[in-house]
């Protein structure tokens, strides 16, 4: 068989599945935010077309966690179809090596991660930011549509609503109950007959004018009570959606890859933490590596099947995706933990699932069969060791 057929052949083979697990990872993530997105629809009277908004300025985040799954899917699916059908034996008795196969599955890989580059070094920064900031206005295009009857509503920062009965076309409440909790020291409560709702478009606020209540007021420093009545109260409530970074407005994860390297330089020369900043810089340059790391994993697992078809590349590839982001997980944890720099816990999944990779390709291309002896010999006490090592750092 000609090579440029052969080639042809494997990309029409990676290019269904790897489609359809593009489409079907990025839908189950999805999922986790659908249900906000759908109330937004139904309950908060936002449009359509905004809603479809707020979900491209999610894809890239999506995007650079199931492009590199949808790569190894498909190549664990291709080489299982391969093998179920015969046709990989029939390659390798055609005199076709490992590395004759490889031109399709690295042209995949590497274009996955440059194309995985571009979404963390650049689109994942503005779209973080940009839904970010699309909440914030319509939070205060559509905050009216918070508040519902009959229910406690704790969608305001440090303030709890009661309403018995709400007029959205007249913005007029009749019964209002509000505890107002933004001063950690005082506690107070306000009960209403009437109230009248104005949004401030320009800032976050919205204003209550209350008519004929009370004022409740406790002070749990000096453990004094208050109460008055009035005919007229106003009170500002700002919408918790405006969450302000504890040091910067913009969060790291919406920050440049530049502004995110002078932001540590500066703090570094003021001797201050650096740690949340290199993890997330780190972050950027290692989840593109996960395409050749997947990729790598996958011709070598998918080489040595004799049996077995689609359905066991869909289970591998679940498997190693799990490991590959516990690991990443774990690593994380223990850089903002101190208990390992930023580079060695973030890139610990890179380094360590691409030495499994490297080197059971390097025996499927001789022909050697799996080292499960070698496993428990030399990695199982390994990991042993490690183990005990963290236990020591961390004093148990």
């Amino acid at each position: 068989m000609k090579p440029k057929i052969l080639h042809k052949y494997i990309f029409y083979e990676l290019a269904s599945p790897f489609a359809l697990g593009l489409l079907v990872f990025t839908f189950i993530l999805l999922m986790n935010k659908i249900l906000r997105l759908v109330d937004l629809l139904v309950n908060k009277g936002v449009s359509l077309v905004e809603v479809c908004t707020l979900i491209g300025y999610l894809m890239p985040s999506f995007l650079v966690l199931t492009l590199p799954m949808a790569i190894l899917l498909a190549i664990l699916i291709a080489l299982g179809k391969f093998s179920s059908d015969a046709e990989l034996m029939a390659m390798k008795a055609s005199g076709v090596s490992l590395y004759q196969l490889l031109p399709p599955f690295v042209i995949l890989c590497v274009a996955g991660f440059f194309l995985t580059n571009v979404l963390t070094l650049y689109l994942l920064p503005k779209g973080n930011y940009a839904f970010r900031t699309a909440l914030i206005d319509l939070a205060k295009k559509h905050s009216d549509s918070t508040l519902e009857e009959g229910v406690f509503i704790d969608s305001f920062d440090g303030i709890v609503l009661y309403i018995n009965s709400f007029d959205q076309e007249e913005n007029k409440v009749k019964g209002i109950f509000i505890l107002d909790r933004r001063d950690p020291n005082i506690q107070t409560i306000v009960v209403a007959q009437h109230a009248v709702i104005f949004s401030d478009q320009d800032s976050s606020n919205m204003l209550f004018k209350l008519t004929d209540g009370s004022l409740h007021r406790l002070d749990q420093k000096t453990l004094s009570y208050q109460y008055a009545l009035f005919n007229n109260n106003d009170m500002s409530v700002q919408l918790s959606d405006v969450d302000e970074d504890q040091d910067f407005q913009i969060k790291y994860k919406e920050m440049e890859i530049g502004s995110l390297w002078n932001l540590a330089n500066e703090r570094q020369d003021k001797n201050l933490a650096t740690t949340n900043i290199n993890v997330e810089i780190n972050k950027r340059f290692a989840l593109p590596f996960a395409c050749l790391v997947f990729g790598v994993l996958g011709v070598s697992l998918g080489s040595y099947w004799r049996r077995g078809g689609r359905s066991y590349g869909f289970i591998f590839s679940l498997v190693i995706v799990f490991f590959y982001y516990l690991f990443l997980t774990i690593g994380e944890n223990f850089a903002k933990s101190g208990l390992v720099f930023a580079f060695m816990g973030i890139w610990l999944p890179n380094i360590v699932l691409g030495s499994v990779g490297l080197f059971l390709f390097f025996r499927a291309a001789r022909e050697k069969p799996l080292p499960v002896q070698w496993f428990d010999r030399h990695v199982a006490p390994a990991i042993e060791t490690l183990s005990l090592w963290i236990k020591r750092r961390r004093g148990l």
